[in-house]
C-alpha cells in the first residue's frame, strides 16, 4: 500500500533528495513545504500518512510545527530529520511527539529502514 508523504525543508535540495528516496520506496509525494506555516497548511490540505520535518527552518521551526500539526492530529506520524544531533534537540523532538529522528547527512538506508518500521509498520 502506497503511503502518502508531506516533506518539509527549507532547502529545496534536500526536498528533492529526500522526495527521490521516498518516491523508491513506496511513497508518494503529495506536497512539500518550506517552513511550518506552510507545512500546517500543507498538513490541513493534504492529510498525508506521515511528514519528514526539518527542525531549523525560517517563519516556524520544526519543533514548534511539530507541536501544532500533534494538535491538529494526534495520530500525526512525524519524522525528524537534521543536522542538529544534540541529546537534548532529539528528546525534545520525540517529548513533542516525533515518530523518529534522522540525522543529516541521511543515507538512502537509512531512510529506508526509519520508513519500514515508522511509517509500513514492518520489524528491522
Amino acid at each position: 500500500m502506497v503511503k502518502r508523504a508531506l516533506v518539509v525543508d527549507d532547502s529545496p535540495y534536500i526536498q528533492k533528495e529526500l522526495s527521490k528516496i521516498l518516491e523508491h520506496n513506496g511513497c508518494e509525494v503529495v506536497a512539500t513545504a518550506s517552513n511550518g506555516l506552510e507545512a500546517v497548511k500543507k498538513y490541513k490540505e493534504h492529510r498525508p500518512d506521515f511528514v519528514t520535518l526539518d527542525l531549523v527552518m525560517p517563519q516556524m521551526g520544526g519543533v514548534q510545527t511539530l507541536v501544532l500539526l500533534k494538535k491538529i492530529d494526534p495520530g500525526a506520524t512525524v519524522i525528524m530529520v537534521s543536522s542538529m544531533s544534540s541529546k537534548d534537540k532529539i528528546v525534545e523532538c520525540a517529548r513533542a511527539g516525533a515518530s523518529h529522528y534522522i540525522l543529516k547527512p541521511f543515507e538512502a538506508g537509512k531512510v529506508a529502514e526509519v520508513l519500514r518500521k515508522v511509517v509500513f509498520g514492518a520489524g528491522g
